[in-house]
């Protein structure tokens, strides 16, 4: 039975007409190292930056022209404290630091509560764009022809998804992924008193990563089948976007070593 969207939004995705290719700079461990080494390659590319990169020192230096958020804890009102904090700390940067052209896509449901539109527009260089994350299923042809119309896309448990979403929707048909590692499943750990934890490493905390409880929509914790099951559909919606994408001549490029990301081309940065 097909999903019906009834949440779908109408929305402008800018048609960008690239000329060069796009590199998604997912915040995992290897995008430190390849920001540093191999600015040959990065370069000449448009960079698209996600979640917490605004926040490090690598943002004004490299200037990714586009920038992607999805969780609902970066708009919701009712989350717990340090959400409330680190949400604030990720606009208040894009604010502070952007001095060039930035695209900056946030999903529909985020009009809902517009503080951090508040604290963007006062940046002129940002442009906001609203995209749907309303999670298309059922038949194939359904979910191509809702994808086609930028009506939602795969459960979007994960940034990288929207991000990769919103590039073909943007008009790229080259992209290339790093910082995606997805090796999370070696760092789930549960105590004693069955709390569930995950250790999760970025480029900008590598070194003094601890465990932590997962939370749902900024609140309480999530149990054990609650975070396999998130990885599950992220894992499924790389191969959706995919078998979405290939078909429209959208060539997407893992170049993350030792990702576990299995739905795409890799190859090696060196």
């Amino acid at each position: 039975m097909a999903r019906i969207p009834l949440m779908c939004r109408p929305v402008r995705i800018p048609s960008l007409n690239p000329v060069n290719d796009l590199v998604i700079l997912g915040n995992g461990p290897s995008l430190k190292s390849f920001l540093e080494n191999h600015r040959d390659f990065w370069q000449d590319k448009y960079l698209m930056a996600v979640n917490h990169f605004s926040e490090t020192e690598f943002f004004a230096h490299v200037r990714p022209r586009l920038y992607t958020v999805s969780a609902p804890e970066y708009w919701l009102p009712d989350v717990e404290d340090d959400f409330l904090e680190k949400r604030q700390r990720i606009f208040e940067s894009l604010a502070a630091k952007t001095g060039w052209t930035l695209d900056f896509f946030i999903p529909v449901p985020a009009r809902k509560n517009p503080w951090w539109k508040k604290v963007l527009e006062t940046n002129p260089h940002i442009q906001i764009h609203f995209y749907n994350t309303m999670p298309v299923e059922g038949f194939w042809s359904f979910r191509n022809f809702l994808m086609d119309r930028k009506c939602g896309m795969p459960r979007p448990h994960n940034v990288i998804i929207t991000a990769l979403m919103n590039a073909i929707w943007s008009g790229w048909k080259t992209i290339y992924l790093i910082g995606a590692e997805h090796n999370w499943l070696k760092d789930v750990s549960i105590d004693e008193q069955n709390r569930v934890y995950l250790t999760l490493r970025y480029f900008y905390n590598e070194q003094n990563a601890q465990p932590v409880i997962i939370k749902n929509l900024g609140k309480g914790q999530r149990k054990l089948h609650e975070i396999l099951e998130k990885f599950y559909w992220s894992f499924k919606g790389y191969h959706d976007i995919r078998r979405w994408a290939e078909p429209k001549g959208v060539r997407i490029i893992n170049i993350t070593p030792g990702s576990w990301i299995d739905a795409f081309e890799r190859q090696s940065i060196e």
